[in-house]
């Protein structure tokens, strides 16, 4: 059996991609990197990393290990949570969402966590826009789009899907709606097309060609309560809509998928409280994965 040791190399070296940065990360040198590296793909008979220009790229044997070597890190710093932080408050941990997930989702099923850590406290920046962590103003970021900034840790939170909602009103006024050529003849709400801040947003026409929009929002709650209003059929995420009774879902075969990421500074990953609030998030998503998908 390998070192577990050698494991807190691997992740570095997987982070940083390159054995000088994770070296100095490390506080120790390149070649001691790359012992550790070697005495586990020893041990496991098979390489964890391919040498590139650009750095170091995990072999499908070091994907596989990966997740593996997270949840001992993992079990490691909530061990240590529960004994030095048992007496004293966690902290505060900030934590920015897109509007829909943060306040449809995530305020209502909070409650295990705090039952947990009562000194924790978290604050919860549901917005509709792109919350920054490399401009401080959160911890952790959960966003549409996958960040590609070197100095963050970043993991695919979950996938969800959007489906199409009207109200019962709507519908008894408007044209019949039996298949996907009728949309065109129906009302549409949307967003505000340049004030969109994720290209991941930009939905409408994956159902319409020319869908006639006489309601828009920044605001996917607004749309929500639009839809239930009687204006016309909104685009709204599953988990949000399939459960409000004034919303009647439309052409159960007409869907889209899109995906969350979680996201945070290299340097913050570490910290016991991030972690606790990190993991929750995603062992929630996890369990909610009915939910989520539609």
């Amino acid at each position: 059996m390998f070192d577990w040791n050698d494991l807190r190399f691997f992740l570095e070296l997987q982070r940083s991609g390159r054995l000088l940065t994770a070296a100095r990360r490390l506080n120790t040198t390149h070649a001691t990197v790359a012992r550790h590296i070697e005495a586990i793909e020893k041990s496991l008979g098979t390489a964890l990393f391919v040498q590139h220009a650009q750095g170091y790229e995990m072999t499908p044997a070091g994907e596989a290990l990966l997740k593996h070597a997270e949840a001992m890190e993992n079990v490691a710093l909530l061990a240590q949570e529960e004994i030095t932080q048992s007496t004293a408050p966690l902290g505060k941990i900030r934590v920015g969402v897109t509007e829909g997930l943060g306040i449809m989702f995530l305020a209502s099923r909070m409650g295990g966590l705090f039952e947990r850590y009562p000194g924790l406290e978290v604050e919860l920046v549901a917005v509709p826009r792109f919350v920054s962590i490399l401009n401080r103003e959160a911890e952790i970021s959960i966003h549409l789009e996958r960040p590609a900034a070197d100095m963050l840790v970043t993991r695919k939170l979950t996938d969800y899907r959007l489906a199409l909602y009207a109200s019962r009103a709507y519908l008894d006024g408007a044209p019949p709606l039996r298949s996907r050529e009728d949309l065109g003849r129906h009302a549409w709400i949307g967003y505000v097309d340049d004030l969109l801040f994720s290209q991941e947003l930009m939905f409408l026409n994956s159902f319409c060609r020319n869908p006639r929009v006489v309601f828009h929002s920044t605001s996917v709650i607004a749309q929500q309560q639009a839809a239930r209003s009687g204006l016309g059929i909104a685009v709204l995420p599953c988990y949000m809509a399939a459960s409000d009774p004034e919303l009647v879902p439309l052409l159960p075969d007409e869907s889209i998928e899109r995906s969350y990421w979680i996201s945070t500074r290299r340097e913050l990953h570490k910290s016991v409280r991030l972690r606790v609030v990190w993991d929750y998030v995603v062992s929630l998503c996890e369990a909610e994965r009915g939910l989520l998908r539609g």
